[in-house]
């Protein structure tokens, strides 16, 4: 069942005109992927020449954070007046995976064996060494067809948010995985659409826009990512194809059944700018709505021992966020930098490896985690699920309707609480202050420790900022107001 190059080359994508970026009827076709800052380092460093091919034969580059952004959160611009710049690398799906694929054959074709149109099935494992050993797979073209063994010295499931991995260790090793669920409401519609001209040069020469939602009292968001560049002689264009993704929490749906309804819905629910910026749209792709994305931790780090050898989880199969934050891929090329620091130490018996991973991998998890996770806890309508070790599963709800729901309300922990009230004033800060907003950028985009937004300058800044407005609203001795900042 050895994939031939066209196999390899051809199952997911399609190249031929703009508008056909992937499988027809995959809807992830017109879902945009932000590789962050981070991420791109990581993938330039793994292929220096890549950039060049980018741009020369996909027409695809990275646009600047500093000079072609505009970016908004709780109504700040969050990139303005930076003190470096940063990468900002817009790409859909399918290209991005062909040209990984091209990449890799070219690096490593003789060390890599491809099976294309399979599925994993299972896994092949000995339970009195703790050790899973291979894979049982099969085609996706039988289903009726017999499944297929194959070995390996280390295994790595990174399939991503639909993971069988822990029913798979349920079943081989009776081994419950821990998981925390948060499920908020997630909502988007996305298409392909070349941008024009609106006459507003501030709005015009922006590449990236977005603004994100900010729940309870904002939960619509907006996102217009460059995924390539058009040559064309229309003056009125701004030469890209671009995807717009049009995001809610709350369960509060933007609707796809047709452009103009979808405008319409933007107008009175977003701000004018976004409106103005997709009037000037031509569309190119149907409207795609998307539904089923969640918060989805898997604490392996809290099993030590009892994980198997030879196995780990990787990227979105270990932890899954909300997409609005554009995580997920530069969350997947840190845990695989981390696993090749891990190898290269050259140190490690193989059979101490997916522990040591688990605990080094859950720290650059949880920086994420943290970071997604406490807007999402302001939701109106949230749903957690917390499942234990031993397979207890508690379930909190909150509802604007009580009675509707026989689940306890969610306790938002504290952490999540501090964390809330202090990136709201860390914002007011940032907006006044090209260095703190540098930093909040350089977090967000996971090149630097969030702790860098704790040191004791930052820190002493945002009690003041909060303080002096605490104050205000007070009246030094006064009643208090009626505004409520977390």
């Amino acid at each position: 069942m050895k994939s031939t190059s066209s196999e390899i080359l051809d199952y997911h994508c399609r190249l031929e005109s703009p508008t056909s970026l992937g499988r027809s009827g995959v809807s992830q076709i017109y879902q945009g992927h932000a590789l962050q800052s981070e991420g791109y380092k990581i993938l330039l460093k793994l292929f220096p020449q890549l950039k060049d091919k980018l741009f020369n034969e996909y027409d695809v580059r990275a646009y600047s954070m500093k000079t072609e952004a505009r970016l908004m959160a709780e109504g700040v611009f969050v990139n303005q007046n930076l003190t470096e710049d940063v990468d900002w690398f817009g790409v859909d799906r399918f290209t991005f995976e062909i040209i990984l694929r091209k990449e890799l054959r070219l690096k490593f074709d003789d060390q890599i064996e491809w099976k294309c149109n399979t599925r994993v099935m299972g896994l092949i494992v000995d339970q009195s060494l703790n050790i899973v050993k291979g894979i049982k797979y099969r085609s996706k073209k039988n289903i009726d067809s017999s499944s297929f063994d194959m070995y390996g010295d280390f295994i790595i499931d990174c399939t991503g948010r639909n993971t069988s991995s822990p029913k798979w260790l349920k079943e081989s090793f009776n081994l419950i995985v821990p998981t925390i669920q948060i499920h908020f409401g997630f909502a988007n519609v996305t298409f392909i659409g070349e941008r024009f001209r609106t006459g507003d040069l501030s709005l015009d020469s922006a590449t990236v826009i977005g603004t994100t939602v900010n729940p309870p009292h904002k939960n619509v968001g907006f996102l217009a990512s460059p995924i390539r560049i058009l040559k064309t002689i229309d003056d009125s264009s701004l030469g890209t194809m671009t995807v717009f993704s049009i995001n809610c929490v709350n369960s509060e749906y933007p609707p796809n059944d047709s452009y103009e309804n979808l405008l319409e819905w933007v107008k009175e629910n977003l701000d004018i700018e976004y409106y103005t910026i997709l009037k000037q749209v031509k569309v190119y792709s149907q409207l795609i709505p998307y539904r089923r994305a969640i918060d989805d931790r898997k604490y392996v780090e809290l099993l030590g021992k009892k994980w198997p050898q030879n196995y780990i989880l990787l990227g979105d199969a270990m932890c899954t966020f909300n997409p609005l934050y554009g995580q997920g891929m530069t969350h997947a090329f840190r845990h695989a930098r981390e696993l090749g620091k891990i190898f290269g130490e050259s140190c490690h018996k193989l059979k101490d490896i997916s522990h040591i991973f688990n605990r080094r991998a859950s720290v650059i998890t949880e920086e994420c985690w943290l970071a997604s996770t406490a807007n999402d806890w302001r939701t109106p309508t949230l749903k957690v699920i917390e499942t234990n070790k031993n397979g207890d599963v508690k379930i909190y709800q909150r509802d604007s309707d009580s009675a509707t729901t026989n689940y306890p309300q969610p306790r938002i922990p504290l952490m999540i609480r501090f964390m809330q009230w202090y990136s709201h004033w860390l914002l007011q800060c940032a907006s006044k202050s090209g260095q703190l907003a540098t930093d909040f950028i350089r977090v967000v985009t996971q090149q630097s420790n969030p702790l860098i937004l704790m040191k004791p300058t930052t820190f002493f800044a945002v009690i003041h900022i909060a303080l002096m407005n605490y104050l205000k609203d007070w009246g030094l001795f006064g009643g208090r107001s009626a505004r409520n900042t977390f």
